[in-house]
């Protein structure tokens, strides 16, 4: 089932320049980019370029679980594409951030394809969920 895909939308009290930028900084990374209560991000890394690679290691409790991959599109303040691949994706999965200006926020839309089943899909769903909520937060 390789052709589930998601969509999240978002608004982000935030201009679309703080919200890319956020998305793109190790530091402000380890402060959202966690799928849930419970968890934290133990280390986080970009090399913001495309074709350039990134780092983020998901941490709950003891469990570390590692996400990486690479910049596939870069467009400043509007899009960031890259590769998604994890413990629990599949080859192929790529997630894509638009951020579209909104009066002084940034509505974003983030769109993840290719997952191994429905469960996965709906598992990161919620995942990415709970992330814009976070970083919303972490912005305002």
């Amino acid at each position: 089932m390789t052709d589930l895909s998601l969509t999240v939308n978002k608004r982000i009290p935030a201009l679309p320049a703080q919200v890319y930028n956020a998305w793109l900084n190790p530091a402000t990374m380890k402060r959202f980019m966690f799928g849930g209560s419970g968890m934290a991000v133990s280390d986080a890394a970009t090399d913001p370029r495309i074709g350039g690679a990134y780092r983020v290691v998901m941490s709950e409790g003891t469990k570390d679980i590692p996400h990486h991959g690479t910049y596939l599109e870069l467009v400043p303040h509007s899009r960031i594409a890259f590769t998604w691949q994890s413990p629990y994706s599949i080859d192929g999965s790529t997630v894509t951030l638009d951020f579209t200006p909104d009066g002084d926020s940034t509505m974003l839309t983030l769109t993840h394809v290719r997952f191994a089943n429905e469960g996965a899909r709906d598992g990161h769903k919620a995942g990415w969920t709970s992330i814009l909520d976070t970083l919303a937060t972490v912005l305002a």
